[in-house]
């Protein structure tokens, strides 16, 4: 689902987890000497100039890496700069690596369509064509961004492409990258509800980061830092399966292993505890952590929807309909909003595999023009092996285009969904007003008390103006505020309409109110 992409457990680990590794690129040029010397240098500037520059760039990586995990804004501007360098220079890796440094920060802050295009950027360098370790980083970028878009399929595919490509190296930052791909594999099949399958990639994850000593770990970069959240996605798993005394050891090693490095974004550790303590049945101390968890969303610019909701329903539960219903309404607004971005994320997302797919596509056609042209050179035999491959890609297209229908159905239907909760949402919202409205027709003594559970700026504001202002004129003043007419509040007050006349005019009076404005408009107005 996609706007469960943009919930605690996918995005959190996205944002930190899927950082430029180009250190990885680096530690391994004792290993493989390939690394360094992809295809040869023709710089028109002299050595040390461009050995300056070179500095200047990887300078404003470091800064850009010190602040990850701490302040992604400086993080991304740092490496903007260096980007703006690399792009002056002839180096390709030079280019590759600030395009993932911007490409990782623009994924924390979820702009997603600009993120894709750094990584298109990064693919057609020749440095990313020719290193695998290279090549790996940015495939996982890739499938980093399916998962943020809800495409699991999408996403298994491209992280057991990585998985291969990373499995044989034996330096430090392939082996925290392999534990990093078990653990997006992990988090695919829990996508999928293939729950056996998680468990297993997130066992193998938990093995792998723990056969690193600890000191030997800290020592790595910040941006490689990622045991906590694989202990993080261990106990997601386990509470997708409403199994909360198995997920808590891991929810422990999680949050003490997050304050060991120091991070600021804790959201997902909080609210981790919080789903704990909800599946446990303390409610309150879910509510506790939840709102901890907000707290951090806002500091990081973050939403928080899908805490509001459980918020909302963990009051629900302790009874308390008044702070039910404030979270139900900002959780309802921020779905709201967050549907209308969905809905472009993955329309973007569908262009962009379209893209990939027709590019793909362009380039087959263009090697069969080349293979034709020899072909009819050289023999009629080799023609018809020619053709015969371009119905097979024919068909391919095909099966490219249904396979697209088939995602847009899929996308389709999320949405519906999407709607419908929040039509439900709204559905309680009016359920509260039919019932209010009830209770004034059969002039009910609970009338005044739900009136304020429903709408407590009514009575503040009221008494704002007068605190001296009794609970009689105050219940008149809910009538108002409720769009009553005169002739409906004698009957359902059981005086007469000469009556209620009478306490308007004094009404109107008391509070100035002047003789072209109806005391009804009066009273909504005065809330908003």
């Amino acid at each position: 689902m996609f706007l469960l992409k943009n919930n605690m457990k996918y995005i959190y680990y996205l944002s930190l987890c899927f950082t430029g590794l180009f250190s990885v690129a680096k530690a391994g040029i004792k290993e493989d000497v390939s690394c360094l010397l992809l295809y040869p240098q023709t710089s028109k500037l002299p050595v040390d100039h461009l050995r300056k520059e070179e500095a200047n760039i990887d300078q404003l990586l470091d800064l850009s890496d010190s602040f990850m995990l701490r302040d992604y804004k400086k993080s991304l501007a740092y490496a903007r700069k260096a980007g703006l360098l690399a792009e002056q220079e002839e180096s390709s890796e030079k280019r590759a690596e600030t395009y993932y440094y911007i490409a990782r920060n623009l994924i924390f802050f979820r702009e997603l369509k600009e993120a894709y295009s750094y990584i298109e950027k990064g693919m057609r360098e020749e440095s990313v064509k020719k290193n695998i370790r290279y090549k790996a980083l940015f495939g996982e970028l890739t499938a980093t961004y399916y998962g943020l878009i809800s495409l699991p399929d999408k996403q298994l595919e491209e992280e057991f492409k990585v998985l291969k490509l990373v499995s044989s190296g034996k330096d430090l930052y392939s082996k925290i990258m392999e534990a990093n791909t078990y653990i997006l594999i992990a988090d695919a099949y829990t996508e999928m509800e293939n729950y056996t399958s998680a468990h297993l990639y997130a066992d193998k994850a938990i093995k792998a980061i723990e056969k690193i000593p600890e000191q030997e770990y800290l020592n790595a970069k910040r941006i490689y830092w990622r045991k906590a959240y694989i202990y993080f996605y261990k106990a997601w798993i386990c509470l997708q399966q409403k199994k909360p005394k198995e997920a808590y050891p891991f929810i422990k090693k999680a949050y003490h292993q997050s304050l060991t490095e120091e991070q600021m974004y804790k959201s997902p550790f909080l609210e981790i505890y919080g789903d704990y303590y909800y599946q446990s049945g303390n409610y309150n101390k879910a509510i506790e952590y939840y709102l901890q968890t907000i707290d951090n969303k806002v500091l990081m610019g973050h939403s928080a929807e899908y805490v509001e909701s459980k918020i909302a329903s963990a009051y629900r539960i302790l009874g308390d309909h008044n702070k039910e219903k404030i979270y139900l309404k900002k959780s309802s607004d921020q779905f709201q909003k967050s549907m209308a971005q969905g809905k472009i994320l993955i329309q973007e997302g569908l262009k962009n595999m379209q893209k990939e797919q027709e590019q793909k596509i362009k380039e087959s056609e263009r090697e069969n023009k080349i293979i034709l042209t020899l072909v009819i050179i050289i023999a009629a035999v080799i023609l018809t092996l020619t053709l015969f491959r371009n119905l097979n890609l024919k068909k391919k297209k095909k099966e490219i285009i249904k396979e697209k229908e088939n995602l847009l159905q899929h996308k389709n239907t999320i949405i519906t969904e999407r709607e419908d909760v929040i039509e439900k949402l709204q559905q309680q919202v009016n359920e509260s007003f039919s019932e209010l409205i009830q209770m004034a027709k059969n002039n009910s003594p609970q009338f005044w008390a739900r009136f304020q559970e429903i709408y407590p700026e009514v009575s503040e504001k009221m008494l704002e103006i007068n605190p001296k202002i009794r609970v009689p004129e105050l219940t008149f003043s809910a009538y108002l505020y409720l769009g009553f007419s005169t002739k409906e509040i004698a009957t359902y007050t059981s005086v007469t309409v000469h009556a209620v006349e009478i306490r308007k005019t004094r009404f109107r009076k008391k509070y100035n109110i002047p003789s072209h404005i109806d005391c009804n408009i009066w009273m909504k107005n005065l809330v908003k």
